[in-house]
């Protein structure tokens, strides 16, 4: 897959920082945490904030930060969520310490490639589809309260993020476990 021309890969930024830079160094911003993981709205992420010191006493780094949904979404990402995250961090923290040319992009090359992966529509197999269906039907039918519902609704909306569940299989299981909860609220009343 073809980048923009006018891209910079995070390999050239590293290069010039330390053509321009040869005492600087790429480092976590805080050495005691060098990354996190993170939960926003039930998905994790690996967090990394990356500091570009121009020199080792450089007062005021540049400061990068990124994510990376964990675990990671599609081939490129799955088994390499750390990598990336910390590979796109060291770019942005570059292009801050350098007050970079940011209209020739800031993203890494793997942001890239991995968010053109995700707007491509994943080509669901209808009989795996229905599979899933099942399975997931089976454990809506067997929840036996409330809690246990709607853990099975955040493991399913991690299901249809990841793209394991088309969308219409996810609402199609949403319907049924709304259904489910109408039966476990008449059941407790």
């Amino acid at each position: 897959m073809a980048l923009d021309m006018d891209y910079i890969d995070v390999a050239a930024r590293i290069v010039d920082f330390r053509a321009k830079h040869p005492d600087g160094s790429l480092q976590p911003a805080n050495l005691d945490e060098p990354f996190r993981i993170v939960d926003i709205a039930g998905q994790q992420f690996v967090v990394v904030v990356a500091a570009a010191y121009r020199t080792p006493d450089d007062p005021r780094p540049g400061i990068g930060m990124a994510y990376e949904a964990y675990p990671g979404k599609t081939n490129f990402t799955r088994g390499s969520e750390l990598q990336n995250a910390e590979t796109s961090a060291w770019g942005r923290a570059i292009v801050a310490a350098l007050a970079g040319d940011t209209k020739r992009g800031i993203a890494s090359a793997e942001e890239v490639r991995n968010r053109r992966a995700d707007q491509t529509p994943p080509n669901w197999d209808p009989v795996e589809q229905e599979i899933e269906f099942n399975k997931w039907q089976a454990e809506i039918d067997e929840a036996t309260s409330m809690d246990e519902l709607a853990a099975i609704g955040k493991r399913m909306l991690s299901s249809k993020r990841s793209r394991e569940l088309s969308p219409a299989t996810y609402d199609k299981l949403a319907i049924a476990g709304g259904a489910r909860k109408g039966e476990l609220n008449g059941a407790s009343t």
